[in-house]
């Protein structure tokens, strides 16, 4: 999925190179003889200062001008201090394409202590933002701080990514697509490749606006009245969601807001390169915002819920989903400890074990514990909540 929209990233980002190559073979030859004027002017100053007389103006052709920028969309692999350096050449931001997001989040704390994380939580802002070299005293000073990152990872991976790090809203930031298992066939549809390179061309062609320094920089697009009256009415519905939501999932929809603003943007312009019907996209309409909110707010929240949720419980809960599934996928209304352990299920094959996650069903009020009197013990059994039938 993730090459299916690459792959005319790259086919443009080798046009991009091949101009670079012709422009830098120019400005190469150009600095060759920019080197050989220069010499020659400094032997002409030196000659005249010598003999008393002034020195001769310094020929334009002795400096060939700055080197050709390489322009760059993607990058993969890199330290953030040479991101840093590509994003200070460019107005336009980057893309980070990872192929195992948790080998990319992983070495944040292996080789910077964690150091790298402030660095990009502020990519998501798109603010100035200064980096400072290892070996320089000069930092490096990013205008517009704008990174978007795009990957995936292995199911088994996201208790590690969502639950072992620290809820400083990194993963929040992401959109998560985590849909269900579908049946395996053959594909009957393909990615039009011509017409999202051409798309892509089109995006590309967008010339930036000037600040009164003279720098480069994005253009400020602004959200229409009905446009911001429908950002607000699903800012409500985020508060709702919130109060029924806790831990990491809770921060995500606290970020939905924001991510809905990006995703109108982008919506925006995907408009704009399908149909090219003015210069460049001047307003966010309630049309791209409404299809945004419907897109975060009730598509990928239930991808993040069901993402979120995978990550690993205490035992005693995760034994209790067992035995709830158990109730309800057989119809259960009574049983025993044993009725639980003889099903060899792992993590509920001791008595101790199964008690534990009875114990978490009983406080939710799924089951309720029954002593019967007898000679010796008392026999105990569970009895399942009549309100239960025929949830499943």
């Amino acid at each position: 999925a993730l090459d299916a929209v690459l792959d005319p990233v790259k086919e443009l980002e080798q046009e991009l190179t091949e101009t670079y190559q012709a422009e830098f073979a120019v400005w190469q030859d150009k600095e060759e003889l920019a080197k050989l004027q220069l010499a020659q002017w400094k032997s002409d100053a030196k000659a005249a200062l010598s003999e008393g007389e002034d020195a001769p103006e310094k020929p334009e052709d002795a400096d060939a001008g700055p080197k050709p920028i390489r322009q760059r969309i993607r990058v993969s692999d890199v330290t953030t201090e040479k991101i840093a350096v590509l994003l200070q050449a460019t107005w336009r931001g980057l893309l980070l394409s990872r192929d195992e997001l948790s080998g990319w989040i992983g070495s944040m704390d292996r080789y910077s202590g964690g150091g790298d994380r402030p660095f990009w939580l502020e990519t998501y802002g798109g603010r100035s933002f200064a980096v400072d070299r290892k070996n320089s005293d000069e930092p490096i000073l990013v205008d517009h701080l704008s990174v978007s990152i795009i990957g995936g990872t292995q199911p088994d991976k996201l208790d590690s990514l969502l639950v072992k790090t620290d809820d400083d809203g990194l993963l929040s930031r992401f959109l998560t697509v985590y849909p269900e298992a579908v049946p395996l066939k053959r594909p009957s549809a393909f990615v039009d490749s011509a017409a999202l390179a051409a798309g892509l061309r089109r995006l590309r062609s967008l010339t930036p606006a000037t600040t009164e320094q003279g720098n480069l920089r994005p253009y400020y697009i602004h959200f229409s009245e009905t446009a911001a009256d429908a950002l607000h009415e699903f800012r409500k519905q985020c508060r709702e969601w919130e109060t029924d939501a806790s831990g990491l999932f809770k921060s995500h929809i606290g970020k939905m807001p924001g991510l809905v603003v990006r995703i109108s943007n982008v919506l925006a312009h995907l408009d704009w390169s399908a149909t090219v019907t003015s210069d460049f996209v001047s307003t966010i309409d309630a049309g791209h915002v409404g299809r945004a909110c419907h897109l975060v707010g009730e598509h990928l929240r239930k991808h993040a819920y069901r993402a979120y949720g995978t990550t690993k419980m205490p035992p005693e809960l995760q034994s209790a989903k067992v035995i709830a599934s158990i109730i309800l996928s057989e119809g259960v209304s009574r049983f025993k400890v044993r009725d639980i352990q003889h099903r060899g299920r792992t993590g509920l094959s001791t008595a101790r074990e199964v008690r534990s996650a009875l114990s978490v069903l009983i406080e939710a009020d799924w089951i309720q514990e029954v002593r019967a009197p007898s000679r010796g013990r008392p026999e105990v059994s569970y009895v399942v909540n009549p309100r239960l039938e025929g949830v499943a």
